[in-house]
C-alpha cells in the first residue's frame, strides 16, 4: 500500500481514454520525465558543489523541461513522438556541453544512448523521425570523441569531481538502461495479457450468440481488426530490433577491424547470433606495438544482452584507450571494479560478462592473456594448449558480497607459428547430433586441431558446417563467436 503514491505517478489518467496499444508510450515518457527530473536535481547540486556555474544553470532548464515533458504527457493524447524528441533533444545539448566542459572521461557521451534508446522503445518514433534522432545522437558521438581527442575540457575540477562525474554517469546510464527496459516489458506484458483477454471474452460471446449471423460476423470483423492490429504491433517490434542491431553493429567494432588489425588472411570470426541481435561481441585496437583481441559473452541474449555490449565497448574504450591500460588482467580488473560500483546497489541483478582478453606484442614476441572464464587455445609446431580463464565472471551479483579478487595473468612465446582460438561458450554447449546431447569444449578443440592449418576462410566455413549439421533442426540455445588468428 505504502508503494500507491509512486505507482500513480507511471498509471494513465482514465479521463484520457488513452487506447490500449499507447499505454507503453505514454509508460515511457513518464519514467522519462521522473528519471529526467531526478537526475538533473541531483546533477544540479553537484554542478553547484563543484563550481560549474553554467552547467548548474542547465541543470536548471532541464530540470523544467522534464516537468514539462511530465505534465503534458499526462494531459494529453498524441504527444509522444514530441516529447520523446525534446527530451532527445534536451539530453543531446546537455552531453554536448557536459563533455566540452569536463572531458570524455567525465562519461557523459553515454547519455547518448538515451535518444538511441527512445527511439527504439516508442513505438510512434519511427520512419525519417527515428533515423534522424538515431543518425544525431551517434554523430554527436563520434564528433565528441574525435574532437576531445585532441582538445582539452573548458573546465577543470578535482580528481575526486572526475571520479564522482565518471563513476555516477556509468552507474546512472546503466540505471536508467534497466529501469526503463524493465518497466517498458512490464508494460508491453500487461497489455498483451489484457490483449489476450480481452480475445479471449470476444470469443466466447462468439459461441454464446452464434445463431445470430449479424452478431457473429461483427464480432469476426472485431477479431480480425484486433488480429491485425497486433500483427502490425508485431511487426513494428521487429522492425525496432532489427534497427537495434543496426545501432549495435555501428557501435561495435566489425570483422574489417579485425582485418585492419591482423591482416586479412591471418584472422577469421564465426559469429552466429541466437536472435537477431547479440549478447556476443570481440573488440579488438593496435596500442603502439600492443595489439589486442577480445572476444566477450554478456548476460543473456537478444536485446538486454546487446545493451550490455554497448556498455562493455564503452567501458573497454576507457579503460583502454583513454587511461591506455593494456595488460589483459589490469584490464579486466578494472572492468570488475566498474560493474561492482555499478550493480553494487541491486540485490536482485545478474549482469555481467564472461570475456578472453589477448594483447599481442610482437617485439618481446609475447602474448600476454588473462580470462574471466573465457580460454584461449592455440597450437604451436602441431602441439594445442588451452589456458583456462579465472572461474569468475565480470560483474556477476554472486561475487558482490565477496572480495574482488585479481585476475590472473599469463604468457606466451610466439616466437613460433602460432595460431590461437579465443571463443564464448555457445559453440560447445550447443545441443545436437543423434542424443541431443552438448558438443563440449573437447570435441571444439579436435576440430580446431584439425582445421588450423587451413586458410583462415576455409576454417569459417567448417566451422560453420560443422555447427548446422550438429544442429540440424535443434533450436540453437546460446550466441555463437569464436575467433581465430595466426600469428606468423
Amino acid at each position: 500500500m505504502s508503494f500507491n503514491p509512486i505507482a500513480k505517478l507511471f498509471e494513465v489518467p482514465t479521463r484520457l481514454n488513452l487506447p490500449l496499444e499507447n499505454h507503453k508510450d505514454f509508460a515511457i515518457v513518464s519514467t522519462a520525465g521522473v528519471i529526467g527530473f531526478v537526475a538533473h536535481c541531483c546533477f544540479c547540486f553537484l554542478f553547484w558543489f563543484f563550481d560549474i556555474d553554467f552547467m548548474a544553470y542547465l541543470n536548471i532548464a532541464s530540470i523544467l523541461t522534464f516537468v514539462i515533458i511530465y505534465y503534458v504527457n499526462r494531459n494529453s493524447v498524441g504527444k509522444s513522438t514530441l516529447l520523446i524528441t525534446i527530451g532527445s533533444l534536451e539530453i543531446i545539448i546537455h552531453a554536448i556541453f557536459a563533455v566540452l566542459i569536463l572531458g570524455w572521461t567525465s562519461n557523459f557521451h553515454l547519455y547518448l544512448f538515451g535518444p538511441m534508446l527512445a527511439a527504439f522503445l516508442v513505438g510512434k518514433i519511427n520512419g525519417i523521425s527515428s533515423y534522424l534522432l538515431n543518425l544525431l545522437s551517434i554523430s554527436v558521438y563520434v564528433f565528441l570523441a574525435i574532437y576531445m581527442n585532441y582538445n582539452e575540457p573548458l573546465n577543470s575540477i578535482s580528481e575526486v569531481g572526475m571520479f564522482t562525474f565518471e563513476v555516477l554517469n556509468v552507474i546512472n546510464v546503466s540505471s536508467i538502461i534497466i529501469i526503463v527496459t524493465m518497466y517498458y516489458s512490464y508494460v508491453a506484458h500487461k497489455s498483451s495479457k489484457e490483449l489476450v483477454e480481452t480475445n479471449k471474452e470476444l470469443k466466447e460471446q462468439s459461441n454464446k450468440v452464434i445463431s445470430f449471423n449479424n452478431e457473429l460476423a461483427q464480432q469476426t470483423e472485431e477479431l480480425q481488426i484486433q488480429s491485425e492490429q497486433l500483427e502490425h504491433s508485431n511487426k513494428h517490434t521487429m522492425d525496432s530490433i532489427r534497427y537495434a542491431l543496426r545501432i549495435q553493429e555501428a557501435v561495435l567494432p566489425s570483422f574489417s577491424d579485425l582485418e585492419s588489425v591482423f591482416g586479412e588472411s591471418n584472422v577469421m570470426t564465426f559469429y552466429s547470433p541466437k536472435d537477431i541481435v547479440s549478447g556476443d561481441f570481440y573488440w579488438c585496437k593496435q596500442i603502439d606495438n600492443n595489439k589486442i583481441i577480445i572476444v566477450a559473452d554478456c548476460t543473456g541474449h537478444g536485446v538486454p544482452g546487446a545493451m550490455l555490449t554497448m556498455i562493455g565497448e564503452s567501458l573497454l574504450n576507457n579503460i583502454i584507450v583513454e587511461k591506455g591500460i593494456t595488460e589483459p588482467a589490469l584490464i579486466l580488473d578494472e572492468l570488475q571494479v566498474y560493474f561492482a560500483t555499478l550493480f553494487k546497489s541491486s540485490t536482485n541483478i545478474q549482469d555481467g560478462m564472461d570475456i578472453a582478453i589477448s594483447t599481442i606484442n610482437k617485439e618481446t614476441k609475447k602474448l600476454y592473456f588473462a580470462g574471466a572464464r573465457n580460454p584461449i587455445t592455440y597450437i604451436q609446431d602441431g602441439q594445442m594448449q588451452t589456458i583456462k580463464g579465472d572461474k569468475m565472471s565480470i560483474g556477476n551479483s554472486k561475487f558482490k558480497s565477496q572480495r574482488v579478487d585479481k585476475f590472473t595473468s599469463h604468457q606466451i612465446n610466439i616466437s613460433v607459428p602460432t595460431t590461437i582460438y579465443m571463443y564464448t561458450d555457445g559453440y560447445q554447449d550447443q545441443f545436437g547430433g543423434k542424443d541431443n546431447k552438448k558438443f563440449y569444449s573437447k570435441n571444439l578443440r579436435e576440430l580446431l586441431l584439425e582445421i588450423y592449418n587451413e586458410p583462415m576462410l576455409k576454417q569459417r566455413t567448417r566451422l560453420k558446417m560443422t555447427f548446422m549439421e550438429w544442429c540440424d533442426f535443434a533450436k540453437q540455445t546460446d550466441d555463437v563467436t569464436i575467433v581465430g588468428i595466426k600469428i606468423n
